[in-house]
């Protein structure tokens, strides 16, 4: 009987150390979100049946310790003005830290997540943006612009 307490005891304390581990491994994630608001977007005029690329949106990121890597960038374009029928396709980033360009097929909800080519990089920095589209009417010309452009950082720290 006294090795059944034990061996109870001992599963207890086990499972306390392991779960306090994972907690705190958990916690050492955070984020940090900017904007281009008040100005700044991403705008796209094309005419019909054509492809092209925005204008370029500017992003800074700064304030963080100064060793913070990124584990993940989540690009939120959900403030948008357009007519016509332009199909976003991919949004392209960049950061001061990087010597090109990397992209994202556009993702749902308009909100695009890169986790690969900033991955390891410095978080603190300059990120540029912009989309590529395409006007899928065969008649009307279009426009579309995201506006008030929010980007959060994902890092270790």
């Amino acid at each position: 009987m006294k090795a059944k307490k034990l061996l109870s005891l001992l599963l207890v304390m086990v499972m306390v150390s392991v779960m306090t581990t994972t907690a705190f491994a958990a916690s050492s994630s955070k984020t940090f979100t900017s904007s281009t608001a008040p100005s700044g977007s991403m705008s796209l005029s094309l005419d019909p049946g054509t492809s092209g690329s925005s204008s370029i949106a500017t992003i800074n990121v700064s304030g963080l310790p100064a060793d913070v890597v990124i584990t993940k960038v989540v690009v939120d374009c959900n403030t948008m003005s357009y007519s016509g029928a332009i199909w976003s396709n991919s949004l392209y980033i960049k950061t001061s830290n990087i010597p090109g360009w990397v992209s994202a097929p556009w993702g749902s909800g308009n909100k695009t997540e890169f986790t690969a080519g900033l991955i390891g990089t410095l978080a603190n920095g300059t990120y540029q943006l912009y989309y590529t589209g395409t006007n899928v009417s065969s008649i009307t010309p279009g426009y579309k612009t995201y506006k008030s452009i929010k980007l959060t950082v994902y890092y270790n720290y």
